[in-house]
This record gives C-alpha cells, sequence and structure tokens, in this order.
C-alpha cells in the first residue's frame, strides 16, 4: 500500500556523500596517508577509498565506524562543517543548500598545500620551535600586507 509520498531522486552524487568525502580526504592528507595506506588498514581497495573520497560510492555506516577508528577521529569528524541551516527543510532544499556550500566556497583546506603545511608544522615537536615558526609566519603575513598596502597607495 502506497502513502502517497514521493522519493526525491537527487542526480548524482548525494550533498551528504560528497561532504563525508571531501572530510575523508582532508584528514587523509592532513595525516599524510595515501589512499592506499588507509585502503591496507580498511581492507578494501584505494579504488574504493577513492570513490568514497568523490561521494561516487556512500560509505555505510559501520564502515564510517571502521575509518574513524582507524584514523583515530569521532565519527561527528565527518559531518562537521555541514551548514548550519539544514533543519526544517525538504531533502531536496537540504540536498541544494549542502551543493552549493560544497561549490561556492574556495575552501583553503582542499588545497594540497595548505594541508601539507598543517601536517608539518604539528609535525614539529618541540613546542617553543613551533610557537616561534609560527610567530614568524605571522610577522611575514603582516609584512606582506603592509607591502600590498603601500604599493597600492597613489601619491
Amino acid at each position: 500500500m502506497r502513502d502517497g509520498r514521493r522519493k526525491t531522486k537527487i542526480a548524482g552524487p548525494h550533498p551528504i556523500d560528497l561532504h563525508v568525502g571531501k572530510r575523508l580526504r582532508e584528514l587523509r592528507m592532513l595525516k599524510g596517508l595515501g589512499q592506499s595506506q588507509i585502503a591496507k588498514l580498511l581492507g578494501i581497495t584505494f579504488q574504493q577509498v577513492q570513490k568514497y573520497e568523490r561521494g561516487a560510492n556512500r560509505v555505510s555506516a559501520s564502515r564510517l565506524y571502521d575509518i574513524a577508528e582507524a584514523l583515530e577521529v569521532p565519527i561527528s569528524y565527518f559531518y562537521d562543517d555541514l551548514p548550519p541551516d539544514l533543519v526544517g527543510k525538504t531533502i531536496a532544499q537540504r540536498s541544494k543548500t549542502i551543493t552549493q556550500s560544497i561549490i561556492s566556497r574556495e575552501d583553503p583546506m582542499q588545497r594540497r598545500e595548505t594541508l601539507e603545511l598543517v601536517r608539518y608544522y604539528y609535525g614539529i615537536e618541540d613546542e617553543a620551535l613551533r610557537d616561534r615558526f609560527f610567530e614568524l609566519l605571522k610577522s611575514m603575513s603582516n609584512y606582506a600586507d603592509r607591502k600590498i598596502d603601500k604599493t597600492s597607495e597613489t601619491p
């Protein structure tokens, strides 16, 4: 017996799957692991990891649990940063919101350079040295900002 409700069909990967895949890729890169290394930890192929990261294949609840355990993060990590205004929306509206959020923001965390910088930064075990390096980066950034401001001023 049908209850008159229709399922909303979404073309392409579901936005939540895209988001979870994006978070998996970020975490893998932050930890300095290749797709093959993750695959070996999970007993799957690296191609499967690629599909998860692209959102082409949905990550099951049990697989997500295994991934979280292997990478030492809570399962909630994979849902962090979802757009907060999803409550009370239809499936189609939520999908549109998530997709727009993923597409519209230029996420610096998706850049390999950023992920490598963060990994190398936390690889500095000496906390005092890490703090000095951080201050050096801030100083260099402030110098660059001041230099840009001076060149944009016209006499």
